[in-house]
Order: structure tokens, then C-alpha cells, then sequence
């Protein structure tokens, strides 16, 4: 990076902030960029023609923030399924007959409407424009009823910060959600209902026909909860393994596969079925890991430290999970050095990326160019594992 021509702006910061319906299912993403000079066609065009935007998405809709109707068009090398891109245009545009033009051709291009904003009651709105997205973050904005009652939806909450917040959003009428909610413990957390049934069933499938250890693995990487039960079992006094347990292959050779399927049989029983809701934390968790991997693959990290560095981020989420303190989560666990200096200090270079990885949760602590130059990691290089990272947690929210 140090050769980097100065006049050229460096690559924008690209965020993506999960939007999560009634059920905690994601539905989608919603793309932020920093900074942003102009109508962000260009950079959006990139995203989906170079960097894999469409793969990471899957069947998620994407919502791109759309300053000027009038000036925006993406060029894309292969077409987009009707209404999978939905802008965000501020709502004084979709108010404004002047851009109607403008909102008509989007509309026939394919994309939906979303009016950034509340607009005045006696306001006409564009036809198109029939989902509403609001600030929440100081409750909902008076005046929102009239127009959530207007307008079909769905609308979406953004910035809701705690589950209290959720509910209240929810019995207004919004059916989209976003913000940190999902990252604050709830009253009632347990280990039990942190875990999907359907996973389980899936496990107890794979382990019947005795499927290969990576297939195993494939499954366990994708719930936090599964995994650390896992890794607490094989590090019990009851088994008295000494060494290390440095990835899932080894804990589920460990644990020997008798004994695996009678665990989760036990586990199956334990679980409360019915609950209507996706865990949100997930594929919040799923994120975290798949992206910590990659920043290590880019750093030079071998296959065990990749394989560390995933543990940690499916880990750092445990004690919201688990309503219950990291340090007595990691305690019974026998982790590495490096994962309980990641998890309890940010220290060493897993603890590093975590600290990155937490920064780059858009509405947390904002990352900054100078904190990927730190970490000898550039934008485009951590745009495209951000990508890939969420490629792979979209995954996993719809097959919770």
C-alpha cells in the first residue's frame, strides 16, 4: 500500500447491515459506503459486476442508498431478478413531481421503491414508493402511523437498539428490521433454545450414515451454541484429553462417533420445539467467523490459525447467546492461548481482527481506513471478504 498513487481516492468503506423480518429471518442487506462523493452507480456497479454482490446476497434482497434518482443507473454484466435491489431515496424525491420521471424509469428497470423519510401528511407520494423506512433509534417518529396505513410495505425500523425497541416496532406495523437489538442478551436466553432442531436432525442424519468428518464440521461451523457444546464435551474431566482442541475434525474424532449420535440424541430431547423465530445472533456469529477467516487467510495465517480464527468469531457472541459472562463461557473449554487472548483481551493478532471485525458492524464503533492499514489489509481486499463472509451467513440464516 505504500506505493498507492495519492491521487487516486482510496477504495470506500463498504458495509452491510443485515435486515431481519418479524421472524429474525434475514431478508436483507442493506449496503452503506464511506465516503460517499457521488450516486454511488459506479461503486454499486463494481460490487455486483467484479466483487460477487449477487452471490453474497443468495436469495436477500439488497437496499442501496440512492442520493439522486435522477442520476443513478447500474450497468450490469448479467440482469438482476425484479425487486431484488430495492433504493432507498430520500423521501423529499418521491414527494417531489419533478422526479417522478426519474422514479417511473426505475420502476420499470426492475427495482423497488423504498421512501427514506416521513413526509409531511398532506404530501402526494410517488406511486412506486410503498415501503417506508425510518430512524427509530429515539422510538418511532410521530406522524408514522399515518403513513405506514398510506403506504403497503413492508417498512422498515433502522437503528432499533435493543429488543424492547423490536417489540414496540413491531406491534406499530413495521415488518423489517435493523441495528444492534439482536447483540443486546435477551431476558429469555438459554443454551437449549440457541440450538436449531432442524441442524440437529441433520447432524444425527449425517452421523447415521457415518458421513466424513469435514461434512460434520460443514454443519457444526454453522450454530455457536452446537459448537461450543461440542468443544465443552470433548474438554470435559470425563474424557481427560490433555491436549488442545484446535478445530471441529479433531473434537469430533475425539469425541468418536457413538458417542456423538448419543449426544445429540440427548440434545434433540433437551430442545423446547415450536419457538416461531430464528436465532438472530446466527448468522450474526456466522459473519463474524467467516470474515475473521478470511482477514487471517489475507494476513498469511495457515489452516489451523484460519481454523482459530473461525472458532473466535463464532465464539464472540456466546455470552449474548448464553446471557452469561465470555470468562465463564471459555473456562471448562480447552482453547489455544491465541482464541482465550482473542476473546477475553483482543490481544494477539486473532484478538486484533476481532477488534476489526466488531468495528466493521455498521452502527458500532466506526471502522476507518487507518484501522485496515494497521492491518496490512486494503479496502478492495476487505470489501471482497466482507462479501464472501455474508455470502456465507445468508446461508446460514435461511437454513436455520
Amino acid at each position: 500500500m505504500a506505493g498507492q498513487d495519492k491521487s487516486i481516492p482510496p477504495f470506500p468503506l463498504v458495509f452491510l447491515q443485515p435486515v431481519a423480518d418479524v421472524h429474525c429471518l434475514w431478508t436483507a442487506l442493506s449496503l452503506h459506503i464511506s465516503p460517499c462523493d457521488d450516486d454511488g452507480s459506479a461503486l454499486f456497479s463494481r460490487l455486483f459486476n467484479e466483487f460477487g454482490l449477487s452471490q453474497a446476497l443468495g436469495q436477500l434482497s439488497c437496499i442501496l442508498p440512492v442520493p439522486d434518482p435522477a442520476r443513478f443507473s447500474l450497468e450490469l454484466d448479467e440482469p438482476l431478478r425484479r425487486g431484488q435491489v430495492m433504493l432507498r431515496i430520500p423521501v423529499e424525491h418521491c414527494t417531489d413531481s419533478l422526479q417522478h420521471p426519474a422514479l417511473d424509469r426505475l420502476h420499470k428497470q426492475g427495482y423497488g421503491i423504498i421512501a427514506d423519510g416521513l413526509a409531511p401528511r398532506q404530501a402526494i407520494m410517488h406511486a412506486h414508493a410503498e415501503s417506508l423506512l425510518l430512524d427509530c433509534s429515539d422510538g418511532i417518529p410521530l406522524g408514522a402511523a399515518h403513513w405506514m396505513h398510506r403506504l403497503r410495505g413492508p417498512h422498515l425500523a433502522e437503528n432499533v437498539a435493543t429488543p424492547l425497541q423490536f417489540d414496540q416496532c413491531r406491534a406499530e406495523g413495521f415488518r423489517w428490521f435493523s441495528g444492534e437489538y439482536p447483540l443486546h442478551p435477551s431476558s429469555n436466553a438459554s443454551q437449549k433454545d440457541a440450538i436449531s432442531r432442524a441442524r440437529l436432525l441433520k447432524l444425527l442424519e449425517l452421523v447415521a450414515r457415518d458421513a466424513d468428518a469435514p461434512e460434520l464440521e460443514a454443519l457444526l461451523k454453522q450454530d455457536p451454541a452446537l459448537s461450543y457444546q461440542l468443544f465443552k464435551l470433548v474438554s470435559s474431566a470425563a474424557f481427560g484429553f490433555s491436549a488442545h482442541i484446535t478445530n471441529f475434525t479433531q473434537a469430533i474424532n475425539l469425541l468418536g462417533r457413538r458417542q456423538l449420535q448419543r449426544w445429540l440424541q440427548l440434545l434433540l430431547y433437551a430442545r423446547f420445539p415450536g419457538d416461531e423465530s430464528a436465532n438472530p445472533l446466527l448468522p450474526r456469529a456466522a459473519a463474524r467467523a467467516g470474515l475473521l477467516e478470511a482477514l487471517c487467510q489475507h494476513q498469511g495465517g495457515d489452516r489451523d490459525e484460519q481454523d482459530r480464527a473461525f472458532i473466535v468469531g463464532m465464539f464472540s457472541l456466546l455470552d449474548v447467546l448464553l446471557a452469561m459472562p465470555v470468562s465463564m463461557i471459555v473456562a471448562p473449554l480447552k482453547l489455544p492461548p491465541d482464541i482465550l487472548d482473542a476473546l477475553l483481551q483482543r490481544r494477539g493478532r486473532l484478538g486484533k481482527l476481532l477488534d476489526l471485525v466488531e468495528r466493521a458492524e455498521y452502527g458500532s464503533v466506526p471502522l476507518r481506513h487507518s484501522d485496515l492499514e494497521e492491518s496490512g489489509i486494503d479496502a478492495a481486499t476487505y470489501c471482497r471478504s466482507l462479501l464472501q463472509a455474508y455470502r456465507w451467513a445468508s446461508k446460514v440464516s435461511h437454513e436455520a
